[in-house]
């Protein structure tokens, strides 16, 4: 039920898109949220896709390149880059989607299609809720606040967004920070 919801609340995304995960695959479930955030990006929504250095290790260059030349922008927590080091076990684990400040989707759903796996042993319980409301202004805030950390470390200075959304149930004068 998760992937769907989550592929048509891209597609409705009118500003920007904050997506974290630990882990993503280029599988069947991936491809399909790829080509979701690739259409966002093509429609000026600002898409930040933040993934693990090591849970989404496998997912291919060339598609990170791809959704790179559309305009979506990807940042890497702690790359692997030099193989087993010391910080290895400090990963970013948060699966979470803000989308234009107004709904979030927080869990323990990676962007992955195991449930297709057949060596895999039911049962299997990951959940994902979906959030509107006040707890969006902390959520958004979290989301902008690691996305700012991790593009200072990859000296991406420029895609730190200064513009701020603005809730639609908040009162006027309120901002998210």
């Amino acid at each position: 039920e998760y992937f769907p919801k989550l592929e048509a609340a891209i597609d409705s995304a009118q500003q920007e898109i904050y997506l974290e995960t630990y882990i993503f695959e280029y599988d069947r479930i991936g491809i399909r949220i790829v080509d979701a955030l690739k259409r966002a990006a093509q429609r000026n929504v600002t898409v930040h896709l933040l993934i693990d250095g090591f849970g989404s290790r496998k997912l291919p260059k060339k598609v990170i390149q791809n959704m790179l030349d559309v305009g979506v922008k990807i940042l890497i927590f702690r790359p692997e880059i030099f193989g087993l080091r010391r910080h290895r076990f400090r990963r970013m684990h948060r699966k979470l989607v803000v989308l234009d400040a107004q709904i979030a989707f927080v869990g323990g759903i990676n962007i992955i299609d195991d449930l297709d796996d057949p060596e895999m042993q039911a049962p299997r319980f990951d959940y994902a809720i979906l959030i509107k409301g006040p707890l969006l202004l902390k959520i958004h805030s979290a989301a902008r606040y690691l996305w700012m950390l991790v593009a200072w470390a990859h000296f991406k200075k420029r895609w730190i967004s200064r513009t701020v959304l603005q809730r639609a149930d908040k009162p006027q004068g309120h901002q998210c920070a």
